[in-house]
């Protein structure tokens, strides 16, 4: 049997601050806040609360952005640095760490998570101007974002290229 708790099924024989990390944006740490905030102990099982105390919960988590929010506001965030053309954005585009991590070896993690958005089709949400209200259209956009990015071309345009 499980619990569900604002779209996300909790086990009920899992401790409740592991349950709540099943929630994207909650980790140990924060799961540990919410349990102390509301006076839950570290053994209690999801089975062991009551509907009063789900319910106050699910109105905190309902305060805190989570699970799709997040991962749009994520998507949006590299999307921006990808479109300004800051070091940020293109180390996404190339698909390369980008908090300063080597790249001889060990960036199997990063082509994985950063190449994902090569890979995929790059949607975006926009803003009619026409109309008050901001609402979701999705467009394909018509070059690469990194078209206009050529590092070595005025080294290969010198006098000893020519």
């Amino acid at each position: 049997m499980t619990v569900l708790l604002l779209g996300v099924n909790l086990p009920d024989k899992k401790l409740f601050r592991i349950a709540l990390t099943y929630f994207y944006g909650i980790g140990p740490k924060t799961a540990q806040q919410i349990c102390s905030k509301f006076s839950i102990h570290n053994s209690c099982k999801v089975s062991d609360l009551s509907e009063s105390q789900l319910n106050t919960i699910s109105l905190e988590l309902s305060n805190m952005t989570l699970e799709s929010d997040l991962r749009r506001k994520v998507k949006n965030n590299i999307l921006h640095h990808r479109t300004i053309g800051d070091y940020k954005g293109k180390r996404h585009a190339m698909g390369y760490p980008v908090r300063g991590q080597r790249t001889r070896t060990n960036a199997k993690t990063a082509r994985k998570l950063n190449g994902r958005w090569l890979r995929k089709e790059h949607f975006t949400t926009l803003t009619d101007p026409t109309a008050n209200i901001s609402s979701n259209v999705f467009i394909k956009p018509k070059l690469p974002l990194m078209s206009h990015f050529r590092p070595f071309e005025s080294f290969f345009s010198s006098k000893f290229f020519v």
